[in-house]
């Protein structure tokens, strides 16, 4: 039976009706004490291929830009690769490929979820690791999949809205609208049409878009050889050993060295700084190899040129959204200007530094945060530069040619780029000590959009975005928009808000102007009723052993992957795409009902880091 949710609006507007006016004018007029730190996920989306024009909508905006390579992405942002584009998004245990024409949300991101909508076009899923009780949900206007095992699906949506889900490998539960749940398994596909009609038939012949998704993938199998010296939870890894080489370093172990780099390059100074919701300032690298060596672990400079040094292989790698000292600023230590405007300088951390986010965090968070990044470092250390940024006041990289990077701060906030708008740093820079905190610049508008695009940027067509999904869950609500954000950002010193303050705001806006002004979201959500509880929203990323638990996880990885270190390998070619034709897959047969028995799970596939972990113990996790 089809559930929809009421719209946040005229529950608040209700809850004003029935007495609680007084305590919302109250919370518009006092500021409320301070929520407790929420921790952010351990882990974002990458962009990290485009291939024609593909449009972003960063979460709480409105409007469309070019969307770069390497952009984070959070929940609430958009996607539309636009006729003959195509695009790859890595979320470390799931790939996901756009073909041309598609629409594509970010419901939700956590350690233990991924949860995506797809509004039109084709998306190719290769589900690489399933973590315990990690959930991974494709949501479409007729049909939601939790895909249960790693493996291989494509999920389409037709012009009409026709749901379709293809199980090349893998096995996948579907929720209907008015209809009960159904598996599918590999080698078949579900098309399922307006109230709950559906049919089952066999998988199709590949296309071109099956075939381009092979060759990435095969390049993505063939690229793996970096996963030996880092953790598997790195997001980019994969791109490092066909931009550069690993090296043995006495004092650093193995250290990777990007090739095809200018003499005076160094970290961080080719690129731009974004704003995104809940992480603030955000580096956005221009280089194909630009994801993982900016946002995981230290850079050291040796013997003459630059070498990233990645954390422990046997940890639960979190992601940063810059790991960078400052200086300049509001809070950087020393007031710099360039000719009367205001300037902003940063060099990257080195191995031992302690790293302090901008936003809100936990001492365990925090703690894991650093110890995931760099092996130099004690838990006392990073809880005694946390409570006083200031003890940590040697950096090995300042003493580095070309490691400090400065640009006007309006350059900064209209996230410009830094190679264009770099500057020589000024005279009083010499005897300026830089800091761990970030700085207290509050963002603008262009901050969240990005660059400004030379040419025309693509959107899809009206009324995509607004198709009501069905969904086996209800995502949390993403963050208000901008303009919402930016009065509780200025009252917190230029600092990012926590998801935790987000309800406030919305309220707030709702009693002083009357409206809810949010996320672009469809007021029309369909949701599956009350599932069991494999399929309810996991907990936080922040449950108490996450850490520990992914740890030990590796760990086991790790050892299990020993015996095979010695042998010698050969390139892996993707699995084959060959599959049975499908006659009169254009309209929707009669509805049939799946077979019992056809749900068996599949053999399993691959060879890779990720889903050799999870090989061996998939269907004791995720039982039938």
């Amino acid at each position: 039976m089809q559930a929809r949710n009421t719209p946040l609006l005229l529950a608040l507007t209700l809850g004003l009706a029935l007495g609680a006016w007084p305590a919302a004018r109250a919370l518009a007029q006092e500021p409320s004490a301070p929520p407790a730190p929420s921790d952010p996920p351990s882990r974002v989306g990458r962009l990290s291929d485009v291939e024609g024009s593909v449009s972003l909508q960063p979460a709480g905006v409105t409007q469309w830009s070019a969307a770069p390579i390497n952009q984070p992405l959070t929940p609430g942002d958009a996607l539309w690769s636009d006729a003959g584009s195509r695009a790859e998004l890595d979320f470390g245990s799931a790939t996901i490929r756009l073909d041309q024409n598609s629409s594509l949300s970010l419901s939700d991101l956590t350690d233990q979820s991924v949860q995506l909508q797809l509004s039109s076009g084709s998306a190719d899923v290769i589900v690489r690791n399933l973590d315990r009780a990690e959930v991974v949900e494709i949501d479409g206007p007729e049909a939601a999949a939790a895909l249960l095992q790693p493996g291989e699906y494509r999920f389409s949506v037709d012009s009409s809205g026709t749901t379709s889900i293809a199980i090349r490998s893998g096995r996948a539960q579907m929720g209907l609208d008015g209809a009960p749940d159904m598996g599918l398994a590999t080698g078949q596909r579900g098309v399922f049409g307006p109230n709950g009609s559906y049919a089952i038939v066999p998988v199709a012949a590949p296309d071109d878009f099956d075939r381009w998704c092979q060759q990435r993938e095969a390049a993505w199998l063939n690229a793996e050889a970096a996963s030996q010296y880092v953790s598997s939870d790195v997001v980019g890894y994969e791109d490092l050993s066909q931009y550069g080489e690993w090296q043995a370093q006495p004092d650093y172990g193995q250290t990777w060295f990007p090739g095809q780099v200018a003499d005076d390059w160094a970290p961080y100074s080719d690129g731009n700084w974004v704003w995104v919701a809940a992480w603030g300032w955000t580096w956005v690298d221009r280089a194909a190899w630009g994801f993982a060596p900016f946002h995981y672990g230290r850079w050291v400079y040796i013997a003459r040129r630059w070498g990233w040094v990645p954390g422990p292989a046997n940890r639960h790698a979190v992601y940063a959204p810059a790991l960078v000292a400052w200086v300049g600023g509001p809070v950087g230590g020393a007031a710099l200007s360039l000719g009367g405007g205001a300037a902003i300088g940063w060099l990257a951390l080195a191995p031992g530094e302690v790293y302090i986010p901008g936003y809100s965090v936990s001492a365990r968070y925090l703690e894991a945060l650093n110890l995931s990044n760099t092996s130099r470092l004690g838990a006392n250390t990073i809880s005694a530069v946390s409570g006083n940024p200031a003890s940590q006041n040697r950096y090995v990289n300042r003493e580095a040619p070309h490691a400090l990077t400065v640009i006007p701060q309006t350059a900064f906030v209209g996230a410009l780029s830094v190679r264009r708008s770099r500057v020589a740093a000024p005279g009083e820079l010499a005897s300026a000590i830089p800091t761990v905190r970030v700085p207290a610049i509050a963002p603008e508008r262009s901050s969240v959009l990005g660059p400004i695009a030379l040419s025309r940027v693509a959107h899809p067509p009206p009324g995509l975005l607004n198709r009501s999904p069905i969904r086996r869950r209800e995502p949390p609500a993403g963050p208000p928009a901008f303009e919402l954000q930016r009065a509780a950002i200025n009252a917190n010193g230029g600092l990012p808000v926590s998801p935790a303050q987000w309800p406030g705001i919305r309220a707030t806006a709702i009693v002083t102007h009357g409206v809810a002004l949010s996320t672009p979201a469809p007021s029309d959500r369909r949701a599956i009723p009350e599932r069991s509880a494999r399929f309810q929203p996991p907990s936080r990323a922040q449950s108490p052993n996450v850490f520990l638990r992914r740890d030990q996880e590796l760990q086991q990885q790790q050892q299990r992957a020993e015996p095979q270190a010695s042998a010698p390998q050969s390139p892996r070619a993707a699995p084959s795409l060959a599959q049975p034709s499908e006659p009169g897959a254009n309209t929707l047969p009669a509805p049939r009902a799946v077979p019992a028995s056809s749900a068996g799970p599949p053999q399993p596939q691959g060879q890779s880091k990720r889903a050799a972990e999870v090989s061996h113990s998939s269907s004791a996790q995720h039982p039938p």
